[in-house]
C-alpha cells in the first residue's frame, strides 16, 4: 500500500505543552509551531537570563507577544521614548549557521517551524476486532487517515499497520476501505458540528491482517 508523501504535522495544543524545558522547547505563534530546541542546545556554552525567559514560555502561546507574520509586538519604552520588542527573547539567535536561516529572526525561520496548531480537535472511536477493545482518541481535524494511524500506532499500538482499517457505511451494512490519503470528512467520517443532534464519535474499525510485514 503506497504511503502519502509527508506534509506539514497539525498538533493538539495538548500536544505541544510537554515541550518545555530547556532541550526539548517548543513554541506557538498564531498557530505555527516553532521548536526552538536547535537554537537554545547551540547557546547552552554561552548563555543568559533572557533565555531563561524564553524557556520560561516553552510550550506556550506566544500569539499575543507577536504580529500575524511573526514580526515582534514593540511598545514605546517610558524611559527612553523609543520603541523596544514585548518579548526579548526575539532578540536571541543561534550562534552556528547550521541552527537557522542567516537573517531571519525566529519567529520567521523556517528552520524552526515544524507544525501547525489544529483548527478543531476531532474525537473518534477505535475498534480493534481482534481484541474487541475500544479506544477513544483526539485527533486533528486536518489529519489523514494515515496520520490518525501513526498517532495510534505511537500511542496505543505498535502494530497498527498489522490491521486493515475499515468504515462501515450505507447504514452500517457495508464495510469500506479507508483512503489513507483522506481526512476524517473525505473519508464520509463526519461529526455532529454541523448537526441539530447530538450523534456518536466516527468509528473506524481494525481487522487483523497477520502480516507482520506491513506493522
Amino acid at each position: 500500500m503506497e504511503r502519502p508523501i509527508n506534509k506539514m504535522r497539525y498538533y493538539l495544543k495538548d500536544e505541544v505543552v510537554p515541550h518545555n524545558k530547556k532541550d526539548d522547547c517548543w513554541v506557538i505563534i498564531h498557530r505555527n509551531i516553532y521548536d526552538l530546541t536547535p537554537m537554545l542546545k547551540d547557546r547552552f556554552d554561552d548563555w543568559n537570563r533572557t533565555l531563561d525567559y524564553l524557556v520560561a514560555h516553552a510550550g506556550k502561546d506566544l500569539t499575543h507577544l507577536f504580529h500575524e507574520n511573526g514580526e515582534p509586538r514593540t511598545e514605546i519604552s517610558p524611559s527612553t521614548g523609543r520603541p523596544r520588542v514585548l518579548f526579548p527573547p526575539i532578540l536571541e539567535v543561534a550562534i552556528s549557521e547550521f541552527c537557522k536561516t542567516p537573517g531571519e529572526m525566529w519567529s520567521q525561520d523556517p528552520f524552526y517551524h515544524m507544525g501547525r496548531v489544529t483548527k478543531r480537535a476531532r474525537l473518534i472511536r477505535i475498534v480493534n476486532t481482534l481484541t474487541a477493545q475500544t479506544q477513544y482518541m483526539t485527533v486533528c481535524n486536518e489529519d489523514s487517515i494515515y496520520d490518525i494511524q501513526q498517532k495510534y500506532k505511537e500511542r496505543y499500538n505498535h502494530h497498527a499497520g498489522s490491521y486493515e482499517w475499515r468504515k462501515f457505511s450505507n447504514g452500517g451494512k457495508s464495510c469500506g476501505v479507508l483512503d489513507l490519503n483522506g481526512t476524517l470528512d473525505e473519508n464520509g467520517l463526519t461529526d455532529d458540528v454541523d448537526s441539530n443532534v447530538e450523534l456518536p464519535p466516527p468509528s473506524i474499525w481494525l481487522y487483523y491482517t497477520d502480516d507482520i510485514t506491513i506493522a
